[in-house]
């Protein structure tokens, strides 16, 4: 099995094997169309099986990588060959060839965005089938690494904005990601041409920093405090940076800093109004609220009012699989650890960019939600008794005379009034304090982020351990709220109920249905015990 990939609104899964390409309908599930190997009765079809595909929507229009076989063409013409079909009319509508092998592709209904292995990423209009724009990025296949190489990191949004969302330390110096310019003279041909560099000199020396946005957690970072002047500047900030690059537009929308290590994972909503990030790490997955500044155009430059911390789990993972649900409701990611975590994102606390101004409250009430009086009052309290614990933490170095002093006033303390989290962190006293503590930005995260864990999860069913392919499920939600997880290493969909959120405990999701797409059992239908 080559690949697997739902189409933009999970009503298809396209599975693609050395031997055909399988496109099945989710719900009620069944094979609709199937592409054999060699086949050529009914129109052009592809020489081989299909390395990857991808339908737009609940459309015709679907792409096809062939796989062709090494006996034919040679077995390094490999994945070289892009095809744009007509499934409903058993036609192809154009094949695009390009250099290097092709590692990924996103489209939607705007745009086709084609990654190859050397690092360049190849967009174009997809009405016209044009090239607009040939970036130029890190090789997704290292010299002396194995042909597998490393995913390609990136998300394009499924809605007309058409934003690609990339790590910025895949961005080379010599991309062209600055010049908002189309592609060089052929402009209007289909075949891929090689990146045309900017002739005023490297990326690395031009401004980012109109398009920089700073939250909380690094407002205080030494970048903060120094011009923001190129990309360059950035990288000296290790990895973890992420650019929004508006594909119709061509040129940034947004360069903001997700991470303390480099970005692994990336998913972005449709409405273009999350952007989903998770590091290396794997523990923490961050969630970017987006929107564009009012009143400035179509091309007006992204703001992040707010990011939502949410924790996996405290032991390291590689996160291989993000997805929200496309009410929005939900965000689902799977890990080499085996198991699918599900969060709430209607409840979503904000960190906030920047601190309240002083005297003002934070309000820690979509945590929860609105609920009774009693649970208001319990908030409350855990509320203070944080408070509390942040202030023990800031006075572990108070002299022995003033802790006894406060000892005895403690009725009339000063920080025993401290009731909101605003008025502790904007007094003077806690604020020289902070400056001095080792671990200030933990505390300043501590106070302002507050993780929230997952509502549900799901066992991935027969998970290999230590699996080498990088991705062991495809995570899918359904127009209905049904979770779809499609396997790799069982060939197998499978469909959950998904429980309500609010619950202060995890609960695991109900199996509902599962049907083979792949292997002997192909085509088998069977609900859950």
């Amino acid at each position: 099995m080559n690949d697997l990939s739902f189409n933009q609104d999970v009503t298809s899964l396209l599975v693609s094997t050395a031997e055909h390409l399988r496109i099945f309908n989710c719900d009620p599930f069944g094979e609709f169309y199937v592409l054999p190997r060699g086949s050529a009765d009914r129109g052009p079809q592809p020489p081989a099986g299909a390395a990857l595909a991808r339908m737009l929507f609940l459309t015709s229009l679907t792409i096809i990588v062939p796989q062709t076989s090494g006996t034919n063409s040679g077995a390094e013409n490999d994945r070289r060959v892009l095809q744009i079909h007509n499934l409903k009319q058993h036609a192809k509508i154009c094949e695009l060839a390009f250099p290097l092998p092709i590692r990924d592709v996103r489209l939607n209904r705007r745009r086709l965005v084609v990654f190859v292995d050397a690092g360049q990423i190849y967009i174009y209009d997809l009405g016209s089938v044009r090239l607009v724009k040939v970036l130029e990025v890190g090789a997704f296949v290292p010299a002396q690494d194995a042909p597998g190489g490393r995913p390609v990191v990136a998300a394009l949004s499924p809605d007309d904005a058409s934003l690609l969302v990339l790590p910025l330390q895949a961005i080379t110096e010599h991309t062209d990601l600055l010049n908002s310019q189309p592609a060089g003279a052929d402009l209007g041909a289909c075949l891929p041409t090689d990146p045309e560099l900017l002739s005023g000199g490297p990326a690395a020396s031009m401004p980012l920093g109109p398009w920089v946005e700073l939250t909380h957690k690094n407002e205080q970072a030494r970048l903060a405090k120094n011009p923001l002047q190129s990309l360059a500047d950035l990288r000296q900030d290790l990895g973890g940076w992420v650019v929004v690059y508006d594909t119709v537009g061509l040129q940034p929308r947004l360069v903001y800093k997700a991470h303390d290590s480099p970005v692994t994972r990336i998913a972005i909503s449709s409405g273009s109004k999350y952007i989903a990030t998770a590091s290396a790490k794997g523990t923490i997955l961050r969630v970017a609220h987006i929107h564009a500044e009012a009143g400035q155009g179509p091309a007006a430059r992204l703001l992040l009012p707010q990011v939502t911390n949410l924790r996996r789990g405290h032991h390291s993972a590689r996160i291989n699989a993000l997805a929200f649900s496309l009410d929005l409701a939900v965000l689902g990611c799977a890990s080499e650890s085996g198991t699918v975590h599900l969060f709430s994102m209607r409840c979503a606390h904000p960190a906030l960019t920047t601190p309240p101004e002083p005297g003002a409250s934070l309000d820690t009430s979509a945590d929860i939600g609105d609920g009774p009086g009693d649970e208001h009052s319990a908030r409350l309290s855990s509320l203070e008794d944080l408070n509390e614990n942040l202030a023990n933490l800031l006075l572990l170095k108070e002299p022995e005379a003033q802790r006894a002093r406060r000892k005895r006033s403690k009725d009339q303390s000063y920080l025993s009034a401290l009731k909101t989290p605003s008025k502790l962190i904007s007094n003077l006293y806690t604020k020289l304090l902070v400056k001095r503590l080792p671990y200030k930005q933990y505390l300043l995260s501590l106070i302002w982020e507050k993780p929230r864990r997952s509502f549900a999860y799901v066992k991935v069913p027969d998970a290999a351990a230590g699996h080498s392919r990088p991705k062991s499920v495809e995570i899918g939600f359904s127009a209905s709220g049904v979770l779809m997880l499609a396997s790799y290493s069982t060939g197998t969909l499978y469909q959950y109920r998904i429980p309500p959120a609010g619950s202060d405990e995890r609960t695991e999701c109900t199996l509902l249905l599962l049907n083979t797409f792949y292997g002997d059992a192909q085509g088998e239908g069977r609900s859950a015990p």
